[in-house]
């Protein structure tokens, strides 16, 4: 009888171990896949800006990662910035940006306000440009025309400032 007691009592154990492996396994494969969830690929987005009749004031820029503000809302804006010309084609890194879709839209702040100026008809007086240079009218840029994904660790966008004509 006491063979059989300590059969099923070195059985209860054994069990008892396998159960808590299994849980173990489980919690360590649970940790890895929550982990590997969460892990994004991160991108540098390099903006290469030229056709700049200038070098003088500043490049503001909008990263949009989605349509809602595109293009003039700053509060909609996933990044916005400016930053001094210095050269010409100008280029501005962004580092660690997430995968996804963005479009860009960019202006030439020669008067330092921080705004794309227009004239009485409401047409730019700077230079502006968006990603993907669409063929479009100034007012009428729409975000599906601009979008691209980003996705590789190293990108560059190429956008062309546009002027409008003076009279």
């Amino acid at each position: 009888m006491t063979n059989l007691k300590e059969n099923v009592a070195a059985t209860w154990q054994i069990k008892k171990l396998q159960m808590i492996g299994t849980l173990a396994l489980t919690v360590c494969l649970s940790i890895a896949i929550a982990t590997n969830a969460k892990a994004e690929l991160k991108s540098t987005l390099t903006i290469e800006i030229d056709s700049l009749k200038t070098q003088k004031g500043e490049l503001c820029y909008k990263l949009f990662s989605r349509s809602y503000g595109f293009p003039d809302s700053d509060k909609n804006s996933a990044i916005r910035r400016c930053v001094k010309i210095t050269e010409d084609p100008l280029k501005i890194t962004l580092k660690d940006i997430s995968s996804g879709s963005y479009a860009i839209a960019v202006f030439q702040d020669v008067n330092g306000d921080r705004k794309l100026n227009r004239n009485a008809t409401g047409r730019p007086i700077e230079g502006y440009g968006f990603s993907n240079n669409p063929v479009t009218r100034e007012d009428l840029t729409r975000y599906g025309d601009c979008v691209f994904f980003l996705a590789g660790a190293n990108e560059t966008i190429k956008i062309k400032l546009k002027y409008s004509p003076t009279k």
